[in-house]
């Protein structure tokens, strides 16, 4: 796990801005500042276009070796973790936690999305997984959750307690899906409807199936079985089906594989000799997935396939990021087909102005907007707005910055921010070469102590769970010892999304009332545009 980088005192301004949300931020001005040499890191990864999820279930075992193996395939993939169950052998103990999954997998504990399985639930009440985990593993006791990975929705779900019809659970489940109707919908858990494995097909999570599949999702990823399956789309009873579900068993972690038993109906591909994680790339309509083995095996799966959901046309405004350029603050994200046009609210100076300006929009197939007037050295925020014929559709996330405070020289250039609809912050940037390495600051706007974070040279990405808080962001270059550059303040404040789907409770609203909604949340003045 990265060690936050402590510097030497910096001879630098660190002035406090009274910022429009109230709170004050501290914001780095150079002047020569010499840090310590921060330690050398593992190399970053690519910039994905799409959100990636990657994991595998049955993971941490002290008696191997090939669970480094796995975590060392993490080392170099971006995006969510998700974990299938039995993460610490053998008994899902504390020290089992501590001694086993902590030096493997736990570097990437914070973007670890888990699910228990049998094994976590051999400490009673699974309590280690849970404290371990913390809040990223759901509500302790109860094990299941969900949440959006760009345009798709995915539930994380608990096969070791009651998962039949009229079950606490199945009726979350029903009411989860119910209220996130997305065209693409993954969900993953230990225990497997249908393998091929020692374990063969396990009927309690029956019903969780036909839920999802009521509800037209499109993959399921389990573990359980020490192996890999791929299966053919096919119904809750097993039968094939163009609009079923995939299934993907992933028992390829890290402890000990078996051999397949009986071979099911509709099983496509099968490992049982290799280690390994599943990486899933998530597009608006269709995904990806490959199964990737440790360093040393050589077995590959891989394919796309079209989402099977039937839900409205998505809206477009996911992966809205923003950062300051060339010619202004600019913002860039991914369209969709239900809206007509989009604004761009801009909220600065106790100020909302809509943009690109009275009477003018963005055309509906945009990707992309530059703001040319935005004052340099005012925190200034930003929501993009899909509308219709008749008004708002919804809002994409809000993102701030503070033009122009960036550093006129050494900078890293094209840094911006992107929450996608989630508590993770992403920020991307481009070298501006002869860099040694970074540090990021992030900076709570709750008053917490700013904390950093060094990254190496080669890095042009880096994730911070913001755990739901209000943060801005600094990117120092490093050169040497010496601080020789910076981004200018880019700032994210989780929550405030609202992009749903065409004829939602959303799609009614004006331009002012979705504004006045933003301004009343922030704890803003109340101002029509």
């Amino acid at each position: 796990m990265r060690r936050p980088h402590r510097p030497r005192p910096l001879r630098a301004r660190v002035p406090r801005l009274c910022l429009a949300l109230g709170l004050a931020v501290p914001v780095v001005t150079l002047a020569g500042a010499s840090w310590a040499e921060p330690p050398s890191e593992a190399g970053v990864i690519q910039v994905a276009a799409d959100p990636v999820l990657v994991g595998a279930g049955d993971i941490a075992d002290c008696l191997t070796t090939t669970d480094s193996g796995t975590a060392a395939l993490l080392d170099g993939i971006e995006g969510t973790v998700f974990t299938a169950g039995d993460n610490a052998y053998p008994l899902g103990r504390a020290a089992d936690f501590t001694n086993c999954y902590e030096p493997t997998w736990g570097p990437h504990k914070a973007r670890t999305r888990p699910a228990p399985g049998n094994h976590d639930y051999l400490s009673p009440g699974a309590a280690p997984y849970y404290a371990y985990y913390g809040t990223h593993a759901g509500p302790p006791g109860r094990g299941y959750y969900s949440y959006d990975l760009g345009a798709w929705h995915i539930v994380s779900l608990n096969s070791n307690i009651p998962a039949q019809a009229g079950s606490p659970q199945e009726q979350w489940l029903r009411a989860d899906l119910a209220a996130n109707p997305t065209q693409c919908t993954l969900a993953y858990w230990h225990h497997p409807l249908f393998s091929s494995g020692p374990h063969s097909n396990d009927p309690r999570t029956l019903d969780l199936w036909r839920a999802l599949y009521e509800f037209g999702a499109d993959v399921i990823v389990t573990g359980h079985d020490h192996d890999y399956e791929q299966f053919h789309r096919q119904n809750p009873d097993g039968v094939a089906d163009v609009n079923g579900i995939r299934e993907f068993v992933v028992g390829t972690g890290g402890t000990t594989l078996r051999p397949f038993e009986v071979i099911k109906p509709n099983s496509a591909v099968r490992d049982s000799d290799t280690h390994g994680v599943l990486k899933l790339t998530l597009h608006p309509t269709s995904y990806d997935w490959e199964f990737l083995p440790i360093a040393g095996q050589t077995f590959t799966d891989s394919g796309s396939r079209p989402c099977v959901g039937s839900a409205p046309a998505p809206l477009g405004g996911r992966g809205f990021a923003i950062g300051g350029g060339p010619s202004g603050e600019e913002m860039v994200w991914t369209t969709g087909s239900a809206q007509a046009a989009y604004a761009v609210a801009r909220f600065a100076g106790g100020t909302t102005t809509i943009l690109p300006g009275p009477g003018s929009f963005l055309a509906p197939t945009a990707t992309d907007f530059t703001d040319t007037t935005a004052a340099a050295d005012q925190f200034t925020c930003y929501i993009l707005l899909p509308l219709s014929t008749t008004g708002v559709l919804g809002r994409s996330d809000l993102l701030c910055a503070i033009p122009d405070s960036g550093s006129s020289t050494g900078g890293p250039a094209n840094a911006k921010v992107q929450l996608d609809q989630s508590s993770m912050a992403t920020l991307t940037w481009s070298p501006p070469g002869g860099q040694t390495a970074y540090v990021l600051w992030s900076i709570p706007l709750d008053g917490t102590p700013p904390a950093t974070l060094s990254l190496p040279a080669v890095a042009t990405r880096a994730m911070h769970d913001t755990a739901g808080k209000s943060t801005c962001y600094v990117l120092l270059v490093m050169t040497g010892g010496s601080v020789t550059g910076s981004s200018e303040v880019l700032c994210a404040l989780p929550g405030q999304s609202a992009l749903v789907t065409a004829g939602s409770s959303v799609a009614t609203l004006s331009v002012g009332e979705v504004l006045d909604a933003v301004h009343d949340n922030l704890g803003l003045a109340r101002i029509r545009p």
